[in-house]
This record gives C-alpha cells, sequence and structure tokens, in this order.
C-alpha cells in the first residue's frame, strides 16, 4: 500500500511535470515545504555536478517515461534516489515553475463581488460602504458632508454622534467639510491616525498600497499617530503623512486641486510612482495590476484624465510618457514584457 511519502514525492514529480494542472496557491503550499524544498534542492546540486562533468543531457520524453515507470514499483527511498538521478529531465520543469511562479508581481487584486453602495444600521451602527468605481456624497446628523472615493467605508454610532463629540472611522479616502462646533470636536479615526477637527475642510486618504495622508484645505486641525502617539498640527495647504516606519511628516502641498481632483471627477497624478498611479487605476476600473519589470514600479509621472473615460484609453495614454510598455489583458493592467 502506498504510504503518504510515496504520496508527496508522486505530487511533487506531478508538480513538476505538469504546473498548470494545480493553482498559484497549491504549488505555493507544496513548494514552501522544507522536505519538499530539500528534494528540489537535492536535484539542483545533481545538475550542477552533472554539469561539471559535461555529461550529454538524455532524450527528455524517453528518460522521463522510463523514471515514472520504474518509480512505480520501487521504495521511497529509490524513488528520492531516482529523482536525483533524473535532475537533467526535473530541473527544466523547476526552472520552469520558479520562473514563472516569481517573475510576475501582481500589487492590486480585481475583485469578483458584485460592486454596488451598502448602507446598513446595525444597533445604532451606521455602515456605508463604497464600491470600487463609485464615489457618493453623505451628509452626517449634523450637517457635515462627506464624499467617499471608491472603494472605501465610513461608520459612526447614530445614537452617540454629537452627544460628547462626533466621531467617525474611515477606510479609504473621504473630502470632509465640517460644520463648526466648539463644543463637540468632530475626530476621524482610521487604522492608524486620529484626526481632530472643529471646523475645517480636509481630505484623509488612508488605503492599504499606500502611505496615511490628510491634507487641510481651510481651518485647522491635528493629527495622531495611534502607533507611537506622535501628534502634529498643520495649517491649510499642508499635509500630514504617516510613513512606513510609522513617524508623522508634515509636507506642504502647492496644489491641493491635485489632492481633491478625484472629487471633480478626475486623475491628478503630480509625480508619482507608476505603480501608485495603477493601483488607482485598479480600484476605479476594478483591475488587477501586475509588473513583469519590477524596476519601472517606482518612475515617476505626471498624469491627468478623467474618470469617465474608457480604460483602454487612460492606458493608451500612459503609453506616450511610460518607459516600459503597458497593456490591458482580461481584466488585469500589465507592465512590461
Amino acid at each position: 500500500m502506498e504510504n503518504e511519502s510515496d504520496k508527496k514525492i508522486e505530487q511533487i514529480i506531478e508538480a513538476l511535470e505538469s504546473p498548470s494542472s494545480f493553482t498559484p496557491d497549491e504549488l505555493k503550499e507544496l513548494f514552501s515545504d522544507k522536505e519538499n524544498l530539500k528534494i528540489a534542492r537535492s536535484i539542483l546540486h545533481a545538475k550542477e555536478a552533472l554539469a561539471r562533468q559535461n555529461i550529454p543531457a538524455p532524450e527528455v520524453d524517453r528518460e522521463w517515461e522510463k523514471f515514472k515507470c520504474r518509480h512505480k514499483k520501487k521504495s521511497t527511498l529509490v524513488i528520492f534516489i531516482g529523482l536525483v538521478t533524473a535532475a537533467c529531465i526535473t530541473l527544466l520543469f523547476i526552472l520552469n515553475f520558479t520562473k514563472s511562479f516569481n517573475k510576475d508581481l501582481k500589487i492590486f487584486e480585481a475583485s469578483r463581488l458584485t460592486q454596488t453602495i451598502q448602507q446598513d444600521t446595525i444597533n445604532g451602527q451606521v455602515v456605508i460602504c463604497i464600491p470600487r468605481g463609485m464615489q457618493k456624497q453623505i451628509m452626517l446628523p449634523d450637517g457635515t458632508t462627506v464624499t467617499l472615493n471608491a472603494e472605501s467605508q465610513l461608520t459612526y454610532d447614530y445614537t452617540k454622534f454629537g452627544k460628547n463629540d462626533r466621531s467617525v472611522i474611515i477606510d479609504g479616502e473621504g473630502l470632509f467639510d465640517v460644520v463648526k462646533d466648539s463644543l463637540h470636536p468632530f475626530i476621524v479615526q482610521s487604522e492608524k491616525l486620529s484626526t481632530r477637527v472643529l471646523g475645517t475642510v480636509f481630505n484623509i486618504r488612508n488605503y492599504k498600497t499606500e502611505e496615511s495622508k490628510v491634507t487641510l484645505l481651510s481651518g485647522s486641525l491635528k493629527v495622531v499617530s495611534l502607533h507611537n502617539h506622535e501628534s502634529l498640527k498643520i495649517n491649510p495647504g499642508e499635509q500630514a503623512v504617516l510613513t512606513k516606519d510609522n513617524h508623522l511628516r508634515s509636507v506642504l502641498t502647492s496644489q491641493t486641486n491635485a489632492v481633491t481632483s478625484w472629487h471633480n471627477g478626475e486623475f491628478y497624478f503630480d509625480n508619482q510612482t507608476l505603480a501608485e498611479i495603477l493601483c488607482e487605476l485598479g480600484r476605479w476600473y476594478n483591475v488587477s495590476v501586475i509588473f513583469k519589470d519590477k524596476t519601472s514600479m517606482n518612475d515617476r509621472l505626471h498624469f491627468k484624465a478623467y474618470r469617465n473615460e474608457q480604460l483602454s484609453a487612460i492606458v493608451e495614454l500612459l503609453n506616450y510618457i511610460s518607459k516600459k510598455p503597458i497593456i490591458i489583458v482580461d481584466d488585469a493592467i500589465i507592465v512590461g514584457k
């Protein structure tokens, strides 16, 4: 009766012979196993030894079929030795698998869910979800207006809002026009920041694919890092940025229209990386973003387009200024050849 070791090695052989019959997650799980990785490394070492001895490679199809027939009747130990002996054959599959698995970098994933605006109230908690490719302006109980960008969520407690303070939680991006109330400060909580204001207009951007940013258009506000409690007061035209190492810094923003352009139905990118630009397009058009050439991810571009344009038209414009070719394949934007 075939034991578990035999089954595991047969699975490795099948993966090497026909990687397309496995999903990417299955391949990743198989080759992340330490024992399987040990076998793969042994094959690589055997290949190097054979190459140093200038031994010609066997005829692949014939030798591979012979090997598969032999291993069915032998023990696990002999199967392992057979794997090493067949290095010239299996190495080709390993290299092809490794190349296909590691070559492309997907930095944004298209969603298969139905994209609809949702608003629910449960036990006093109001939750408003804006899907990809949409925006919506809402009015809070105090008269404050919030315009939510694509893939954003706003939550607040209707039963407590305005009694001690006016607190909301945002995930994504929102443009706030806050009604002034000196007795009840307005507090916006995100995953990493807390923003406290009285009456002001500001934009908060809190997507997982980039740094968190709060940009002040008018009034004044205080931003606090929830990680280390650093605080920062900013003036109109300034931006509080939470860096990747969780430190707050102030940046002077000469063109606030670049920050709020989404509110006016535009894409406006001022010296931003190609990765940031394409993630924004992915969020609006609900497509994946894949880099075949990772070196181009940090290329910086100045770019403007309208959000009601077809994605193909915007990609065509990008190709005029991008160093690497950009194409659309099914539901993905792909950079590089």
